[in-house]
């Protein structure tokens, strides 16, 4: 787990393809935490939400509650609270969620509410009790469990107990 930031004089120009994050397609949410800084995107402010990357190889439990993105690379048996979350190929997420929005590239297995947008990329996994506002699967992608469309200002599904046998 590596949270660091680059001092200005050190930063690299960044290119566009290198700055997108799952924020640059959809509205910054409403997660009732924070104000979004009024810098643009790309440069580091001194103060703010930052993304919190759980690296290929880490293995967490616990619970997380962030600001800003949860990047997950590696396993997470946890509780799960902020921004957006994106899971990663070859990551996985066994437990409870509750971000803006999602974007699956590896496996969740538990509870998930998406209070905006949930995007299942072509090669990730969601198993549980969902929860959306929007939903996009690519070709590939699997869902499986109790789906539900999340009315405005709805509660959290109940966490669903899976068994390791």
């Amino acid at each position: 787990m590596l949270n660091l930031r680059k001092p200005e004089s050190q930063a690299a120009t960044p290119t566009p393809a290198a700055t997108r994050s799952i924020l640059d397609r959809y509205p910054t949410p409403d997660t009732g935490r924070y104000t979004p800084s009024p810098e643009p995107r790309g440069s580091m402010p001194e103060e703010g939400p930052t993304d919190f990357v759980i690296g290929r190889g880490t293995n967490l439990k616990g619970e997380i509650d962030a600001q800003g993105d949860v990047i997950v690379e590696g396993t997470v048996e946890a509780s799960i609270h902020a921004a957006t979350m994106r899971l990663e190929s070859g990551g996985s997420v066994k437990g409870e969620a509750n971000v803006a929005n999602a974007e699956i590239k590896g496996c969740f297995e538990g509870s998930l509410h998406v209070r905006e947008c949930l995007t299942v990329c072509s090669d990730g996994v969601v198993t549980g009790s969902i929860r959306y506002r929007e939903l996009k699967v690519d070709k590939g992608g699997q869902i499986t469990g109790d789906m539900a469309l999340a009315e405005a200002g709805s509660k959290p599904p109940t966490p669903v107990t899976v068994d390791d046998d």
